[in-house]
């Protein structure tokens, strides 16, 4: 039992951040739709309470209503399949753990059973290193096959893919869009992501000769990372005065295209932390804890 706690953290740990996730995003949705419904209500409080009250009017902001109404239903019947579906990924992933502690606990241990689980464990480790290693077909092809899509984070590392496809052709749009969708997560764990992008983008519009472009973009986003990272943001600065071409260290180091690559990788250590998976595979532990314990002369 040891090793399905240590293991399968977060086997449970990204649903239930995935189910964190869209309930925040629900409530916020419905807020939002609410104050529209109450709003017109005001509005239409001040129209029966003036003087001159025309029917023309009241019906106009009644429909108004009612259109605002069948929104907010719309909207929470969306919010509620999402989470059930998030909920049910964590019943099915709670159920698949549990049935491990079922063959283990009982007086009689089928070990055929028991093999069955522990192989489609093998699977699901599988599954997670092909996809940290971009073999995402082979990972999907596998998950399908042994009928585990459900208990895997295939959709994560798939989201993830677009984000880094994206960077790789020197793109920001879907990064930053990943970064507003975690906003509050990615503050708490005092993430940089959005500041590096920000800097990327400064450093491309000098690179393309748009210095008056990145002061206005300097002017729009820099202001809200000073408080932080305002050594970073002078030196980022003092690029308007120096060429692409220029050999000084710590500005060239600004123009090198390999910070592109250190992007990607930067993103992909937030995703890990956002979802609390670790930065090696389960699959990459478990074998290097086995060839650990195997009794030979040679280390691994």
């Amino acid at each position: 039992m040891a090793d399905i706690k240590s293991l399968e953290h977060p086997t449970l740990k990204v649903p239930y951040e995935i189910l964190n996730k869209k309930f925040r995003s629900a409530q916020k949705t419905l807020d939002r739709e609410v104050s529209h419904v109450q709003q017109a209500a005001i509005e239409i409080e001040k129209s029966i309470s003036g003087e001159s009250v025309k029917s023309n009017d009241i019906t106009k902001l009644l429909g108004g209503m009612v259109e605002k109404l069948q929104v907010l239903k719309r909207k929470a019947e969306e919010s509620i399949t999402e989470e059930l579906q998030a909920t049910n990924v964590c019943k099915r992933r709670l159920e698949h753990l549990k049935e491990h502690a079922t063959l283990t606990s009982s007086g009689v241990v089928s070990q055929g059973a028991l093999n069955q689980w522990r192989r489609k464990r093998l699977d699901r480790m599988v599954v997670e290193y092909f996809l940290r290693n971009g073999y995402y077909n082979a990972a999907i092809t596998l998950a399908e096959r042994s009928n585990i899509k459900d208990l895997t984070n295939i959709d994560i590392f798939l989201t993830s893919r677009e984000v880094e496809k994206s960077l790789a052709s020197h793109e920001t749009s879907k990064c930053l869009s990943w970064c507003h969708d975690n906003r509050s997560k990615l503050r708490k764990l005092r993430s940089n992501m959005e500041f590096n992008l920000r800097i990327q983008e400064f450093v491309e519009l000098i690179r393309s000769d748009r210095r008056i472009d990145a002061i206005k973009h300097a002017r729009k986003h820099f202001p809200t990372f000073e408080d932080e990272h305002l050594n970073t943001i002078k030196k980022a600065m003092a690029l308007l005065a120096f060429p692409v071409s220029t050999e000084i260290p710590s500005y060239k180091m600004l123009f090198d295209e390999g910070r592109w690559d250190t992007l990607i990788e930067e993103f992909r250590q937030e995703n890990y932390r956002l979802f609390q998976l670790a930065s090696q595979s389960v699959f990459t532990v478990a074998l290097q804890a086995g060839l650990s314990a195997l009794k030979t002369p040679y280390p691994f």
